[in-house]
C-alpha cells in the first residue's frame, strides 16, 4: 500500500517520517509522509500538470481542481480496469498450462 500523504500539522496515528514541501498550482503545500520525497516532487508536478492543462478551460479554481481530480481519478480506474484484464488473461493462460501439464502425467 501506498504511503499516505497529510497537510502538516494534521492527521493523527502515528506520525509519518518527514514533512516535504511541494508547490502545486502556485500553492505551497506541506505534506507529512513516509514516502520518498523525489516520488511525492513527481506527484505534485503531475497534479499541477494536470490542473494547469484543465486551468485552460475555466477560470473558477474550484471548478479546475474538481475537474483535474476527475480526470485522475479516470485515468486511475482506467489503469486498473487494463490491471483487471490482464490479471484474467494471465489466469486463463496459467490455468491452461497447469492443465497441459497435468494431462502430461
Amino acid at each position: 500500500m501506498a504511503d499516505s500523504l497529510v497537510p502538516a500539522g494534521e492527521g493523527g496515528g502515528m506520525e509519518p517520517n518527514k514533512v516535504i514541501s511541494v508547490e502545486i498550482f502556485g500553492q505551497q503545500l506541506h505534506l507529512k509522509s513516509a514516502a520518498d520525497p523525489s516520488y511525492t516532487a513527481q506527484l505534485a508536478e503531475y497534479v499541477d500538470g494536470q490542473i494547469r492543462k484543465v486551468s485552460r478551460q475555466s477560470n473558477d479554481p474550484l471548478k479546475v481542481v474538481l475537474l483535474a481530480s476527475m480526470n485522475i481519478a479516470n485515468e486511475l480506474h482506467e489503469e486498473r480496469k487494463k490491471q483487471e484484464e490482464t490479471d484474467e488473461i494471465l489466469s486463463r493462460r496459467a490455468e491452461s498450462l497447469l492443465q497441459r501439464i497435468e494431462r502430461s502425467f
